[in-house]
């Protein structure tokens, strides 16, 4: 048997296929690195990384590293991608790195480390904003560095507005151990210039998001993506640019949501879930928001808790017991007889139940039952919020 001819791969090209893999090495090693001291923190956000396998797909989910929070620097943004999966508003208020707001922006950095512990610094400092937006990004960003560990990696769809500062913020961000950036280029134009203005050395860190109108499909369509896609009457399979499984918080605004990924719909057309929210105006303010929204998250299931699944999944009993299942996930959970399978897949479907008043219609063993229901929250079949 003759077998085709396959020249040797270049050195080049192999060590570009390495830096790929290192670099979705690292990703990996943030989803699986980032535990948060809250132990129930911790389990919610492995029950949304599991909850987004079943919602978006394999290859999607693991593309998102659910970092514990971003904060906003400013109330909208000046750019207005015509993709923009959060639909970020027109630029407003800036968070200025004044006395008051230094003292409070530190304050918030040192309780927030002192909350959530040595993961604290697994967030950055911008969500429907562009964070070249405020002058002061660097130095906000150098206190998030003393006070919670972690240089914050930016993305920006202005680097050329001030390639001096960009080039600084690049150093900067070198220097105190951040390893990757990300530019978003919104025309060929913007990107001939990025190649022109900055050397190979330094955009080998810098990743190069194209969102090219006309020329790249929009990263996911959610937000002005979404809104697009709807008035052109075509079906869309709807995703999410969100990334964040924990905290988002507006300087401006004073306000901290608990949110997290999930496909954009009319319901959440933004690509993420808003589970709890408030507001502050001083850091302790902040502190106690932030405990009163970790102290709601369940770690299990009590007798009295709301039980029901959660919508997008389908269920049916079989020999492998009883199976929940999305397009992209299977899920079985045996141990009861058939018949009390089929009547707990039904109340769970048909929601309004408490754990205690669905176990007691199940005419089951009751241990077994709660422990189905907590392994159904494990993996996020349950609906939360």
């Amino acid at each position: 048997m003759q077998h085709a001819y396959r020249p040797e791969v270049a050195q080049a090209v192999q060590r570009y296929r390495h830096f790929i893999q290192e670099k979705i090495d690292h990703r990996e090693e943030l989803r699986r690195t980032s535990r948060p001291r809250s132990d129930r923190f911790h389990a919610w956000r492995q029950r949304q990384m599991v909850r987004t396998t079943s919602q978006l797909g394999f290859a999607k989910a693991h593309g998102i590293v659910h970092p514990l929070a971003a904060f906003e620097l400013s109330k909208g943004c000046s750019v207005g991608c015509w993709f923009c999966g959060v639909s970020a508003p027109r630029l407003g208020d800036l968070f200025a790195y004044n006395d008051h707001n230094r003292g409070l922006w530190r304050d918030i950095c040192a309780i927030w480390r002192e909350e959530v512990g040595e993961s604290a610094g697994q967030a950055f400092l911008y969500w429907a904003t562009d964070p070249m937006d405020n002058p002061d990004y660097e130095k906000f960003c150098c206190d998030f560095h003393e006070l919670s560990g972690a240089f914050p990696q930016t993305t920006t769809a202005l680097p050329l507005r001030d390639v001096g500062r960009t080039r600084r913020l690049l150093q900067l961000s070198e220097e105190r151990g951040c390893l990757l950036n990300r530019f978003s280029l919104l025309t060929l134009k913007i990107l001939q210039r990025v190649h022109e203005e900055f050397s190979a050395e330094e955009m080998a860190f810098v990743e190069l998001v194209l969102q090219i109108r006309k020329e790249t499909e929009s990263k996911a369509v959610a937000g002005r993506a979404l809104e697009r896609a709807l008035k052109s009457g075509q079906a869309v399979e709807t995703s999410t640019i969100a990334c964040v499984s924990g905290f988002l918080v507006n300087m401006v605004e004073g306000s901290i949501k608990l949110i997290s990924p999930c496909p954009a719909s009319a319901e959440h057309p933004l690509g993420y879930r808003i589970y709890a929210q408030g507001s502050f105006t001083t850091a302790e303010e902040f502190r106690s928001q932030l405990l009163k929204m970790l102290a709601s998250l369940a770690i299990s299931v009590g007798p009295d808790d709301p039980v029901a699944l959660r919508p997008g999944l389908d269920w049916a009993v079989s020999e492998k017991g009883l199976t929940l299942s999305s397009p992209y996930l299977l899920h079985h959970f045996p141990g009861l007889p058939e018949p009390a399978l089929q009547r707990l897949g039904s109340l769970l479907a048909g929601g309004g139940q408490t754990a205690s008043s669905l176990a007691l219609q199940l005419d089951a063993d009751l241990p077994t039952t709660f422990w189905l229901l907590n392994q159904m929250l494990k993996v996020g079949a349950l609906e939360e919020g």
